[in-house]
């Protein structure tokens, strides 16, 4: 079972992904801050990160940073869910972006793209 870190500060966004992705079969942590996001992706070595950009503490943008300089973290998949837009660092670290609002549909595509063959459900 494929482990995802949902790291977004908005609670509703959170819980909604959290439902729909665990019937989806995925293994779901969460956190609400970028710092939260920085010690579960230590505890729980996610196979993905959907992060969100704007967020309190830590935002996403400087954990993105924190994922790619680190060697044991630095080829994680990490989609990027964000309302605003990305600078062009954040663009070249990420490895896809959706843009708040998205379909399911297409984050279920994209999380299923990132992840490697033996991801993907059946």
């Amino acid at each position: 079972m494929k482990r995802l870190l949902i790291v977004d500060d908005e609670l509703a966004i959170v819980e909604a992904l959290e439902d729909i992705l665990s019937l989806e079969g995925y293994d779901i942590v969460t956190a609400y801050n970028g710092d939260e996001g920085l010690q579960r992706l230590m505890t729980s070595k996610p196979d993905l990160v959907l992060l969100d950009l704007m967020m309190p503490v830590m935002d996403g943008g400087e954990l993105l940073r924190r994922i790619r300089a680190h060697p044991d973290l630095c080829d994680l998949p990490v989609v990027v869910m964000s309302a605003g837009r990305l600078t062009d660092e954040e663009r070249r670290a990420s490895s896809h972006f959706l843009a708040k609002p998205f379909e399911l549909d297409d984050l279920l595509g994209t999380i299923a793209k990132q992840l490697p063959a033996d991801g993907l459900l059946a």
